[in-house]
């Protein structure tokens, strides 16, 4: 919230808004907020148009919050991946959740896996997730649910237009 009105105070050009947005909701706070646009992620996984594995989808269904975890050691780079997936490929979370302490060991798989288990592939084996993965409760059609979130923003909408209708009442009543 802070990022985004300070660069709104002298920029005037288009933001959008990625990271944590779920439903109608966020995109609402978001268009608030002074975003001209949002990005949603994971819950567009979990449709039957996603190219992403049945097993992948099935997983954001069942997975939650605390399913998530950030590290370093699947790419290199700081990301999310979805716990259950790094317990399949054999590979040890709370390894996964530790700082890494070198650049060699990023991103390197080697002796990692059981070894009953061929080393795990990222993204193939290992699956991504945002938090919002707690937003997942189905697996729907894309058109089923962007009409869910368009609702979902006219009712937030609504409640927007509601609390500014009392806080005006209210004014009225102390003036």
């Amino acid at each position: 919230m802070s990022f985004v009105r300070a660069l709104r105070a002298f920029y005037d050009g288009p933001i959008v808004l990625s990271g944590g947005m779920s439903d109608g909701f966020a995109l609402w706070a978001a268009r608030v907020l002074g975003c001209d646009l949002a990005m949603m992620g994971t819950r567009f996984i979990a449709t039957p148009e996603s190219m992403a594995k049945q097993g992948h989808k099935d997983m954001l269904v069942t997975s939650r919050l605390d399913d998530v975890i950030l590290t370093q050691a699947i790419t290199g780079l700081n990301a999310n991946f979805l716990r259950p997936s790094i317990v399949n490929a054999g590979l040890d979370p709370e390894e996964m959740a530790k700082p890494s302490t070198s650049e060699q060991g990023r991103g390197n798989f080697s002796g990692s896996a059981s070894s009953d288990r061929p080393d795990p592939r990222r993204w193939v084996d290992i699956w991504s997730a945002g938090h919002t993965v707690s937003a997942v409760g189905r697996i729907q059609p894309v058109s089923a649910l962007i009409d869910e979130i368009a609702q979902e923003y006219a009712r937030a909408q609504r409640q927007t237009a509601g609390l500014l209708g009392n806080e005006r009442r209210l004014e009225g009543a102390v003036a």
